[in-house]
């Protein structure tokens, strides 16, 4: 068995959204196109992976992730394999689609996750937010506020919605 080589999430959010401008170019949309349908400018498009990087918000739960024993990973999952996809504004999260709940909540289940991991453990928010170099009230957020978010994040999540592919954030306990 190969051991997998962890990366840091930013460098997997970085490498999903490479993947999804991969996708972009095979679907024969170029950046202004993409931009158009979106209602941004092509900056925009090619900027929803410079932004990927420069999350601050995915740094700081890998941290907390890793304080509770775990490691994030970041995966994108294409919602209908082998399947036409339906016009772009079918897959864009607007909650008709039953999938655009759960696409959409990956940072709050993943925020809820690592709160009931914390309590699990007997830690207060006092000790984590400490070891986080954070403000008490900081890690409150960061587990109950999906607002805590960075757009860096965000908006490789609708990205990957527009073509049909949701980012899973997944909590992996290390391979010992």
């Amino acid at each position: 068995m190969t051991a997998l080589v962890h990366r840091p999430a930013i460098e997997q959010l970085d490498a999903v959204a490479g993947r999804l401008d991969e996708v972009r170019v095979a679907e024969g949309l170029s950046l202004r196109d993409a931009g158009r349908i979106f209602g941004v400018g092509a900056g925009n498009i090619l900027g929803f992976r410079v932004r990927a990087r420069t999350s601050t918000s995915l740094p700081l739960l890998e941290t907390y992730a890793a304080l509770l024993g775990y490691r994030l990973h970041v995966v994108l999952v294409e919602d209908d394999p082998g399947q036409r996809r339906p016009p772009w504004r079918d897959r864009m999260p607007h909650g008709e689609n039953p999938g655009d709940g759960p696409a959409m909540s990956e940072l709050w289940d993943l925020q809820r996750r690592l709160q009931a991991l914390r309590e699990e453990a007997g830690l207060t928010r006092g000790e984590v937010a400490d070891v986080l170099g954070i403000h008490v009230l900081a890690l409150w957020r960061l587990e109950n506020s999906p607002g805590a978010i960075d757009a860096a994040v965000t908006n490789v999540l609708v990205y990957a919605r527009f073509f049909g592919y949701t980012v899973r954030l997944r909590l992996v306990e290390p391979m010992g």
